[in-house]
């Protein structure tokens, strides 16, 4: 099994970074990434049997590098130019994550509503119009035509004409967006990786896959690991009872969740509802790798958030939203960020003064660029970010407000991603970075700063935080730390997320228009006669946008206390880790919980006591062992019902709705 930090050569000739983006990889990286970009065209518009993008990592990914390392055999004897060495396979593995990640639910599948919804589905009762005068005009076709057929269809060619400025528009807004959180990733990586040393579990996964490409073998090959194996074919026939019993629910099957709430029916018991153990083997195989207080704490924290609700009910206190885990968790998201951000002021500072000319520059081998440029990078990137949403009609204040929470919560979870390895697209505080601003101070406040035109360009701007086009930049940290296990440039992993991120934009407008203009916008991803559900979501955020500016309100207090506690229960849990060594509770175990405990808690029970009476009767060299089984479990996982289901599952109908898998 590969291993993160392993031993390093013995020659300095064979320390020096190694190019991995060549011709090659950007031309099979591309082609790849072009046959993922059709897969989620069909298997999430079409037939919508799964959201391939949606995991972690997203399975094109996975396919790509398992089809990668699978043909490298045959490839090495029949043909040197598509024989990939280990770190060119690695670096297409990253770009297709990357690149799909632009076409998935989370970015360009709220792109399009959000640059259409208030003209095509404004009506007398959602009071829209107020809105439309507010939305840039060049942020959306100006033909009123253009856009009925988006969500109508037509039989003639996509109108390229009316969408070539919001294509540029959009497509340089996320680019840039996605490079200003590239410089900040520059200058977390020195601390993180060389002075924290943290694990980034998520790395094995591709490492291991790839490992004895070139000979390197550490012990077993991953894909002769009967270990391996074993995991793998416990979570195919786990999967596959599952699905014959969604064809014929004669068959019994574990199920893929037990409801422990619904055991509860009386109050005040009643209100730990919901209270449901997934049976997850992507969170099971790949958060063996977590540490035990983390483990520990998620499930603790979860567990403890329904109880604080049966107790509020116990004494009278029945209050709709208690208690407001969510709002706890931004506050747990903005502190643990700003703690990170003040533990490596001094690299940041040390780059400052390089910048300025009154230091030595603190570039390293293994940086992709020089500190002082990434930060140079970052504030001229924000700068932009924030002028881009001026021009577009947003208060300064407002906008910076709302890049605050989103860069915050983005960097909390890049730490998520780096040291726990928990493989959740969706662990931050979901849809917060939108509400807890407007919570804070009211939609009353924000209208006399910023105006109506301030409330319509934020809702235009709200899938950023509840889409998932942050946690893709925990990429970046992790292709730096992969580069330097294989002895890469750290520069070509920067430039191949770049490339990655404007081809797979390119390909996502092409791919959306190009269905939604065959196909009729209403009907594809399951949508009926009113949309999908990103067409739902983005229609309730306009309409609420819409009813906040007809109806202005003051501030949430309950929300905003939640908010508040969370970043005091943060703060003690910290203050509690410094003190006492031992001290059994991470703060980012609470963090995550409160951000998004639902699905994850119970595969996090299940690892603590697995991994716990590993250790405790097997030792450390058990644990090590067992390793690859669990990794074997996630990919079969991702296998079964990422890659072959997906592609067959849309033949069975109704029963391919009943055995979906929903990633985290």
């Amino acid at each position: 099994m590969a291993t993160v930090y392993g031993p390093g050569p013995a020659h300095e000739d064979e320390m020096a970074p190694r190019a991995a983006l060549t011709p090659r990889v950007l031309v099979i990286g591309s082609v790849l990434l072009f046959g993922a970009v059709l897969w989620v065209r069909h298997s999430e518009l079409l037939v919508h049997t799964i959201n391939l993008t949606e995991s972690t990592p997203p399975v094109p990914a996975i396919a790509a590098l398992l089809l990668l390392a699978l043909l490298h055999p045959l490839l090495s004897r029949t043909s040197r130019r598509l024989s990939l060495t280990r770190r060119e396979m690695v670096l297409v593995y990253f770009f297709v994550a990357i690149g799909s990640m632009m076409a998935s639910l989370g970015v360009m599948r709220m792109v399009v509503p959000c640059a259409t919804v208030p003209f095509y589905f404004d009506t007398t009762e959602n009071n829209m119009a107020l809105l439309q005068p507010h939305v840039p005009r060049w942020l959306h076709p100006d033909d009123s035509e253009v856009i009925r057929t988006l969500w109508e269809a037509t039989e003639g060619p996509v109108p390229w004409a009316g969408w070539l400025g919001p294509i540029v528009q959009w497509t340089a807004f996320l680019t840039l967006l996605w490079a200003t959180v590239l410089c900040l990733t520059v200058l977390l990586r020195r601390p993180w990786v060389e002075n924290e040393r943290l694990a980034f579990p998520l790395l094995y996964l591709p490492l291991d896959m790839t490992e004895g490409v070139a000979g390197e073998t550490r012990g077993i090959p991953f894909f002769r690991d009967p270990l391996m194996w074993t995991g793998f074919a416990l979570a195919v026939a786990f999967n596959v009872i599952n699905i014959v019993n969604s064809l014929n629910p004669a068959v019994p099957a574990p199920g893929r969740s037990y409801d422990i709430g619904a055991l509860l029916t009386e109050r005040p018991w009643s209100a730990i509802q919901p209270l449901r153990l997934d049976y997850r083997p992507e969170i099971l195989g790949l958060g063996y790798l977590v540490s035990m207080e983390v483990a520990f704490s998620v499930w603790v924290f979860a567990v403890g958030e329904r109880v604080a609700n049966v107790v509020a009910v116990a004494f009278g206190a029945d209050i709709s939203g208690f208690p407001f885990a969510q709002e706890q968790g931004a506050g747990a998201y903005l502190l643990m960020a700003a703690l990170l951000i003040w533990r490596v002021r001094g690299h940041i500072a040390g780059a400052f003064r390089a910048l300025v000319g009154r230091g030595q520059p603190v570039a390293d081998t293994w940086d992709p660029f020089a500190p002082r440029w990434a930060l140079l990078g970052a504030v001229v990137g924000i700068a932009a970010v924030l002028a881009w949403c001026h021009f577009a009609g947003m208060s300064l204040l407002a906008a910076g407000a709302y890049f605050l929470f989103l860069l915050g919560f983005a960097i909390t979870y890049m730490r998520v991603r780096c040291e726990t390895g928990t493989p959740s697209t969706w662990l931050f505080p979901y849809y917060q970075a939108r509400k807890m601003p407007e919570a804070l101070l009211g939609s009353e406040r924000w209208l006399q700063i910023g105006g109506a035109s301030t409330m319509t360009v934020w809702a235009m701007l709200f899938f950023l935080s509840r889409g998932f086009f942050f946690s893709s930049s925990a990429w970046a940290l992790e292709g730096y730390r992969v580069a330097e296990e294989l002895r890469a440039r750290a520069r070509d992993w920067a430039i191949g997320g770049l490339i990655a991120v404007v081809l797979g934009l390119l390909m996502a407008w092409w791919m959306h228009l190009d269905t939604y203009y065959e196909y009729g916008g209403n009907v594809v991803e399951s949508g009926g006669v009113a949309g999908g559900p990103r067409t739902r979501l983005t229609v309730n955020e306009y309409q609420s946008t819409a009813a906040s500016i007809a109806r202005p309100s003051g501030p949430d207090r309950p929300r905003s206390i939640a908010m508040g506690m969370g970043a005091l229960i943060t703060a003690v849990l910290v203050m509690l880790r410094l003190r006492y060594l031992r001290f059994p509770l991470h703060p980012l175990g609470y963090a995550m919980a409160a951000a998004y405990s639902g699905q994850i808690w119970g595969g996090f029970f299940a690892i603590w006591l697995l991994k716990g009476a590993i250790l405790r009767f097997g030792g450390v060299r058990t644990y090590k062992r067992l390793t690859p089984a669990f990794i074997g479990l996630a990919l079969g996982h991702f296998f079964t019902m990422g890659i072959a289901w997906a592609a067959i599952g849309g033949r069975y109908g109704t029963a391919a709705e009943r055995a979906r898998v929903w990633f985290t």
